[in-house]
């Protein structure tokens, strides 16, 4: 008996030792959040410690985009909802909760305060900002997660000048009442005359309360407000010695990161360096943001995370469901992913060159496109006028026609390919490009002289076969071309975008059009170009290549309107209630492969989801955002115009052509039915799309183009 009640002892207690140390090793879990707020990749250069913290941890760019930009205090609200908020620094305004701000408070709150330290007095005005916010952000889901799991939250530092409060980083550990639980926020600088307004950091009274906090607080924010000072003081310092005080806070900055890493246990702790906000114009324009990882478990290498799917980037929303990933914590209320490692040697240089690229290309992509814009443009009016008018296209006349088609054609393949070559700046890019345009233009240009085969069909094929083994193979060149996604914006990282969505539309359809060139049966015919339609929509849908749902249901539609007309099945009401339902059980069927065999489900299979718990409201918010951004559009891109163009183009050549045209479409049924697809799927291009102008745009370009060669052929 007494064996018996001896051995349930030993077992209590060996359970308890085992619950215990569970429990306490979640309770010795520590994340340290750095915020060097306007830190560069050029200053990391001249930093030492920082350097042998990124060669022990990992290192990658951040986008710092909040609702409206990519400075202020809204970066750091976006952290804290992991969604696009919006809100200024007064927003942030926050103190120690002596008697007098406890009061304050709680008279603008509305909320009592318990032990917690710190509280925003500006928390109303974060709610008021984003009432009408359509990504309808969590105001404070980072510090709720804490609070929810008993896990408190601390603060220290701040970025004050002479006259204003300035402390944007309470926003990020805060709860929905703007609480947080410890911290030191207005006694944290010491004065010294080197430094802007007379004062900086104290540097080593923040580490010391730091290091007092780690086994209360679960999650720390560290602001060293430093080089936000010499910011907002940047206009009244030369340059010489703008950099010599710069160079002092780096130097601060390096000293206390060396002894925060020292002071810490590296398996327990998580050390997160960032800067929510862009870069220094003085010193880098570069937006993308420096942002180190380095402890908890964290492998070396370079960062990435399934938000972005790109090595060596991550987005600001991601920072978040990592740390509450690390701790164990839920994290289904957040829009990013976790963020984790890709093993790589030379990470800092990679990165370096990286984000020289994607600068260069982000700077430049808005004049190249509008230069293509511009030439599509002259194409299309010099053709159609050519065209109407019945002029004979031959000698100086015909060089200048096929000049300007071959142009129109050819430049989104120059764009495509031009990514391959190793370019690192504006006249390596702008050099390459011209080159490669010009390499094309000749071969193109004597192939039309020979080849009876339609110049627009070739460049075409050429073009969509560029595109399908690039999205098989990692989309290598889509990521560095202006035609591709710019991650500096943000809309997407991976996949492909609406521009090539267009070129990728257009050229399907032009192809489609030229059944005859296989010089098989009719049925076998259809077969080959079926499965060319269907593999487009695949590559464009398919949650591992193009993942953009909106480029599916205008590509699906435009290829059901042609497969329809094909089978000489009538375009009516109960056809067109087909053809959306099929668009329907598709974008559903890619849905259910994304939720089901993806772990971290892309921007397709999270729409589906958060519609299933947030309803009509989501759903009405991306549309009012697809609304919105197509009105804004509509208003002031160039592409309007070109599309305007290309409508008015194809309208008066099949006015004034009647007889001519008529007569080609019954000899050529595939371009009319091309035609009449091109155009259906453009239309479903702007009504599904945020930027559907130009997806539009783009595809009707190249199917103007081809429309104009053609006319021209037969006129001729």
């Amino acid at each position: 008996m007494n064996l018996k009640r001896f051995s349930i002892v030993i077992l209590i207690v060996v359970l308890l030792l085992i619950g215990g140390r569970t429990f306490a090793d979640k309770e010795n879990k520590t994340v340290y959040l750095v915020v060097a707020n306007r830190l560069t990749l050029d200053d990391i250069k001249t930093m030492y410690n920082l350097n042998d913290i990124i060669r022990d941890g990992s290192i990658g760019l951040m986008n710092p985009r909040g609702l409206s930009g990519y400075n202020g205090a809204e970066s750091y609200l976006t952290i804290n909802a992991s969604n696009r908020a919006f809100t200024d620094y007064d927003g942030g305004e926050s103190y120690n909760l002596n008697d007098y701000y406890k009061k304050l408070y709680e008279k603008r709150v509305g909320e009592t305060v318990g032990d917690e330290d710190i509280g925003i007095v500006g928390f109303s005005k974060l709610i008021k900002y984003n009432e009408d916010n359509y990504y309808k952000p969590y105001i404070g889901a980072l510090g709720d997660s804490f609070h929810k799991a008993g896990l408190k939250t601390a603060l220290y530092g701040n970025a004050d000048i002479l006259d204003r409060i300035i402390r944007p980083s309470s926003l990020i550990p805060m709860d929905s009442k703007g609480l947080i639980d410890y911290g030191n926020i207005d006694n944290i600088i010491v004065d010294d005359d080197e430094f802007p307004y007379g004062f900086r950091t104290d540097y080593k009274k923040m580490l010391k309360q730091v290091v007092d906090i780690r086994e209360k607080a679960s999650l720390v924010v560290i602001d060293t407000g430093d080089l936000d000072r010499l910011a907002s003081y940047s206009n009244e310092l030369t340059d010489k010695q703008y950099f010599n005080i710069r160079n002092k806070i780096l130097n601060n900055i390096d000293e206390f990161l060396k002894e925060l890493s020292h002071s810490l246990d590296k398996k327990n702790s998580l050390v997160i360096i960032i800067s929510p906000n862009g870069g220094e114009e003085r010193v880098n324009g570069s937006i993308l943001s420096p942002v180190i990882f380095w402890g908890g478990g964290m492998p070396k290498g370079v960062l990435s995370s399934s938000t972005t799917k790109r090595e060596g980037l991550i987005s600001n929303i991601d920072i978040a469901p990592t740390i509450i990933n690390y701790l164990g914590l839920p994290h289904e209320q957040f829009l990013g992913t976790n963020v984790y490692s890709i093993n790589r040697d030379n990470g800092f240089e990679f990165l370096y060159e990286d984000n020289n690229r994607i600068n260069v290309v982000s700077n430049s992509r808005f004049y190249v496109l509008a230069v293509y814009s511009i030439l599509s443009i002259i194409s299309c009016i010099l053709g159609t006028l050519l065209v109407v008018f019945n002029v004979k296209i031959s000698g100086k006349i015909s060089k200048i026609f096929w000049g300007f088609i071959i142009l129109a054609g050819s430049i989104p393949f120059v764009l495509l390919i031009n990514s391959a070559v190793n370019w690192n700046n504006y006249f390596q890019f702008i050099l390459s490009l011209i080159v490669i345009l010009s390499i094309t233009f000749i071969i193109l240009y004597n192939i039309n002289n020979k080849s009876k085969k339609n110049i627009l069909y070739i460049s075409s094929l050429v073009i969509y076969l560029t595109l399908v083994i690039d999205m098989l193979t990692n989309n290598n060149l889509i990521r560095f071309s202006p035609l591709g996604y710019d991650p500096i914006i943000g809309a997407r990282y991976f996949g492909i975008g609406n521009e090539m969505v267009g070129v990728f539309m257009g050229c399907m359809i032009i192809l489609l059009c030229n059944m005859e060139v296989f010089k098989k049966s009719k049925n076998k015919n259809r077969i080959i170009l079926y499965l060319i339609s269907f593999l487009t929509v695949f590559l464009i849908g398919s949650p591992k290549f193009g993942a953009k749902v909106g480029g599916t249901i205008c590509v699906l539609f435009a290829v059901l309107v042609f497969i329809l007309e094909d089978l000489n099945i009538r375009i009516n009401f109960k056809s067109m209630v087909l053809i959306c339902s099929l668009v329907v059980v598709a974008i559903l069927g890619f849905s259910y492969i994304d939720i089901k065999f993806n772990s971290n489900p892309t921007h397709l299979g999270k729409t589906i989801l958060m519609a299933s718990s947030q309803g009509e409201d989501l759903i009405n918010n991306i549309i009012i955002r697809k609304i919105l951004m197509n009105i804004k559009l509509i208003g002031s891109s160039v592409w309007t115009k070109s599309l305007y163009i290309n409508i008015v183009s194809q309208s008066c050549i099949l006015i004034f052509c009647e007889d001519k045209i008529r007569e080609m479409f019954n000899k050529r049924k595939n371009i009319c039915i091309g035609l009449i697809s091109g155009i259906a799927g453009s239309i479903m291009g702007i009504l599904v799309n945020d930027s559907g102008i130009i997806l539009s745009a783009l595809s009707m370009v190249l199917l103007t183009s081809y429309f104009l060669s053609i006319t021209a052929e037969e006129l001729n």
